[in-house]
């Protein structure tokens, strides 16, 4: 099953805005040279996390535990890459799901990791869950944690991003 965001989405949304592109009449720009200035990688994943439904300071922190935010390759030997350390099969899968070109560049990262995310909270229906699915590959309770999960998944205030619903009567 593909994701709804189809490729037109992703443009939209994600590439656009990254080149700086507005629409401005030849009226202003006479004469004038335009400078395009890319985005921070904070908001190029803004952007993606728009896109995706997702929030993004739970994708800011996820960045800030999983690299600090370098992209970068595993330190442990492991095959994961990118801002949100996203293992080769993850990213292999999504890249080919949502048909991105051109290769593993830090957005392919950012947009496979983001949408890995989004598909493991309508999986669990929980941003808890779904970050340490993420992390984790499914979820388990709480306690049958390690300490190296504990340790990533307190640093995070659940109460933020999952807000129980109130019963309707």
């Amino acid at each position: 099953m593909k994701t709804t965001i189809g490729f037109f989405g992703l443009l939209f949304l994600i590439i656009i805005p990254l080149t700086g592109i507005k629409n401005i009449s030849d009226d202003e720009t006479a004469g004038k040279s335009i400078v395009i200035k890319p985005k921070t990688i904070l908001e190029l994943s803004d952007s993606i996390c728009e896109a995706f439904g997702v929030p993004s300071g739970l994708v800011r922190e996820v960045g800030d535990n999983e690299s600090g935010w370098r992209f970068m390759k595993s330190l442990s030997g492991g095959t994961d890459h990118g801002d949100l350390q996203v293992i080769e099969p993850t990213f292999n899968y999504w890249y080919d799901h949502l048909c991105l070109e051109g290769g593993k560049t830090r957005k392919n990262y950012l947009i496979t990791g983001i949408a890995y995310l989004k598909y493991n909270y309508d999986r669990y229906g929980s941003w808890k869950k779904a970050r340490f699915a993420y992390a984790r590959g499914d979820w388990r309770p709480e306690h049958t944690w390690t300490c190296l999960e504990n340790t990533f998944m307190n640093k995070i205030d659940w109460k933020q991003y999952d807000r129980p619903t109130l019963a309707k009567n």
